[in-house]
């Protein structure tokens, strides 16, 4: 049997790779995990809980895809290029509804994606997590890491859309190549139950990835976000955007500086870090913040240095024209300098 409660979870996961304070860090945050936070009760889909995982070789591909989720940067070093992990953007161990969940995010792909004007299967998309969110190197395609995290967020989706009648042995076993592939297409193993219950191909998700708010009255201000910062985000993430550490690892994310998201991910918009400011700042306090706090703090946070985009081609001017503008404030003067111009190495892990 591989099926485990959240009180046996922590016996599970003691691999070889996780320390042993990790495993309590991880099993006490999969506790907390089942009640999301900010959740009133039907307002969004609900996750599966782990007394839902799968058996056999699909639950343990579930397993690791979580773990190497929640400590990308432990388990998976030789893709990741800063302090940050996978759970950063995507809160609760992806389970949480507007902070981009898992169970939304695979049913919207493949897709089309302006950044790399292609489509885009779920695999690439992590991918581009890697290269940009992560400041890392992208795993390989068909890299196992790819197909356990694929395989985490296919089982949150199908839970996600099941509901209460969720029951994993009912899922279908996809090959590495479908897990990778998705659940945006005709040919997605849609559990019974789900279109029982008069389930969609094109299922609602109310939650899914970081809901727009208006653009405030006011012009975005870095004074009036540089303010909010120190008064709301400075005692986790540090007085300057460095974040915290505990025995050598990230506890609270750093903000900006050489270890954190890049000049290419899409937090380093103004106005997608203000939706997600807005939906999931101040840590348990989502929508303390007003619109026009949410925005400020974005322009404040967005208008600091950070590692350089690894789209760069030593023309900063030429590397916004064709890949920034709109609400991104890299290669614009900010502060009597060009953003962009004393940016932070790529892929300081990446072997030489």
């Amino acid at each position: 049997m591989f099926r485990l409660s959240s009180s046996t979870l922590l016996l599970g996961l003691s691999l070889a790779t996780v320390s042993t304070a990790y495993a309590a860090d991880v099993g006490k945050l999969a506790i907390q995990d089942e009640l999301p936070v900010g959740q009133a009760a039907g307002e969004y889909p609900r996750p599966p809980s782990w007394d839902q995982l799968p058996e056999g070789e699909l639950g343990e591909k579930v397993l690791r895809g979580y773990e190497h989720f929640v400590n990308t940067q432990s388990l998976a070093p030789e893709f990741v290029g800063n302090g940050l992990n996978c759970v950063n953007c995507h809160m609760d161990s992806g389970k949480k509804e507007n902070a981009a969940p898992l169970w939304a995010a695979y049913m919207s792909y493949p897709a089309f994606r302006k950044k790399n004007n292609k489509i885009n299967d779920y695999q690439e998309r992590i991918q581009g997590c890697f290269l940009y969110s992560m400041n890392g190197t992208p795993p390989p395609t068909d890299d196992p890491v790819l197909v356990e995290l694929s395989a985490y967020a296919y089982w949150l989706a199908q839970g996600t859309l099941t509901g209460e009648s969720f029951d994993p042995a009912d899922m279908a076993v996809p090959s590495d190549a479908e897990l990778l592939k998705g659940g945006k297409r005709d040919d997605f193993p849609f559990m019974q139950s789900y279109l029982d219950a008069g389930g969609s191909k094109e299922p609602a998700l109310p939650g899914r990835g970081y809901p727009v708010i208006d653009e405030p009255e006011q012009a975005p201000d870095i004074a009036r976000g540089k303010t909010v910062y120190e008064q709301e985000c400075s005692v986790c993430h540090g007085a300057n955007g460095e974040g915290q550490m505990v025995n050598e690892r990230y506890v609270f994310p750093p903000l900006w500086g050489p270890e954190t998201y890049n000049w290419g991910a899409g937090m380093q918009r103004v106005n997608t870090a203000a939706y997600f400011i807005k939906r999931n700042m101040p840590l348990g306090q989502p929508g303390k913040l007003t619109d026009q706090q949410a925005w400020d703090v974005a322009m404040y946070l967005d208008t600091r240095e950070r590692p350089q985009d690894p789209r760069h081609h030593d023309d900063i001017a030429k590397t916004r024209e064709q890949f920034h503008g709109g609400k991104s404030y890299y290669g614009t003067e900010v502060e009597g300098k060009i953003l962009g111009s004393e940016s932070y190495p790529n892929h300081p892990n990446k072997p030489q």
